[in-house]
C-alpha cells in the first residue's frame, strides 16, 4: 500500500484525507492518505520523517521552510518560494506548487476570466505569492497587501489600511479567519472597494469564514477555501499518480 500524508503544524484541521482518500478508491490505488504534525525544528528532518511516504502536501509553516531540504522544486515553485506538495520521484524529493493554479482554476470555474483584472491579496505568505503568479500569469494586476512592506517584493505591496480605492478581486491569503485565530472584525471594506469577486484561501470545517458570509451577504461572486483545496488537490493528485481526475 501506498502512504501520502499532509504535514503541518497544527495540521488535524486539514480535510486533505478527504479530498483524497476517495480519489485513490475511486482509481483503483491502494493508498493510504494521513495527517503528521511536523514541528517547525523537525523540518531538517524531513527525508527520514518522510521516508515510508509515496508523497505528501505541505501546509503551514512548512511551505519555504522546507525548500533547502528537497532535492528539486519546479519553475512555479521556484518563482513563488514555496512547496506545498512533494512527490518522491526514485531517492529524490521534488516539490511543486499547486496553491495558485488551484485558486485560478477554482475561478475559472466560476466562468470568471481574470484578465485585465486588478486584485488586492492579503498576505505575502507561500500561498499568496504563488496565487499572486498564477493570476498575473493570466493577465491580472496584483498588489499585495502587509502590514510592513518588505524591501524587495515581488509584487507590488501596500498597507491594509491605506487600500479604500476599487478593485475587482479580493482575496484573502492570510491566516485571517482561521478558526482560533484573529478575524476580519468588520467588512466595510468590501462595500468602499466593491470587487466583482472575493476569494478566502482560508476554509473552516464548521460553516463559510466570515470574509465569504460577508461576500454572499452583499451579492458578490465567492470563492472559498475549499473549493481551492479541490482544485490544487487534483492537481497535486496528477503529479503523485500521473492521473488529472475532473
Amino acid at each position: 500500500m501506498r502512504r501520502y500524508a499532509v504535514i503541518g503544524f497544527p495540521v488535524e484541521q486539514s480535510r486533505s484525507p478527504e479530498l483524497y482518500l476517495p480519489l485513490f478508491r475511486k482509481h483503483g490505488i491502494n493508498a493510504d492518505f494521513v495527517c503528521r504534525t511536523v514541528l517547525p525544528g523537525d523540518i531538517p528532518d524531513i527525508r527520514l520523517i518522510t521516508e515510508d511516504l509515496s508523497g505528501f502536501a505541505v501546509t503551514m509553516p512548512h511551505k519555504r521552510a522546507i525548500i533547502p531540504y528537497l532535492d528539486e522544486i519546479d519553475d512555479t515553485a521556484s518563482a513563488c518560494g514555496a512547496v506545498n506538495i512533494v512527490e518522491r520521484r526514485g531517492d529524490k524529493l521534488i516539490g511543486h506548487n499547486t496553491d495558485g493554479e488551484g485558486l485560478a482554476d477554482a475561478i475559472l470555474a466560476l466562468g470568471v476570466s481574470v484578465s485585465g483584472m486588478t486584485a488586492a491579496m492579503l498576505g505575502r505568505g507561500g500561498a499568496a505569492v504563488s496565487a499572486a503568479y498564477a493570476l498575473a500569469k493570466r493577465g491580472a494586476s496584483v498588489t499585495l497587501l502587509v502590514r510592513s512592506p518588505s524591501e524587495s517584493p515581488a509584487f507590488p505591496e501596500v498597507s491594509p489600511s491605506a487600500v479604500l480605492s476599487h478593485f475587482d478581486i479580493f482575496i484573502n491569503a492570510s491566516p485571517v479567519g482561521m478558526k482560533g485565530r484573529e478575524d476580519f472584525w468588520e467588512l466595510t471594506f468590501l462595500d468602499i472597494m466593491r470587487p466583482k469577486l472575493v476569494c478566502d484561501m482560508v476554509y473552516r470545517n464548521d460553516g463559510d469564514t466570515s470574509l465569504i458570509s460577508g461576500a454572499k451577504a452583499r451579492g458578490i461572486p465567492a470563492v472559498d477555501g475549499h473549493e481551492m483545496l479541490k482544485r490544487q488537490g487534483l492537481r497535486a493528485f496528477g503529479i503523485w499518480t500521473g492521473i488529472r481526475p475532473e
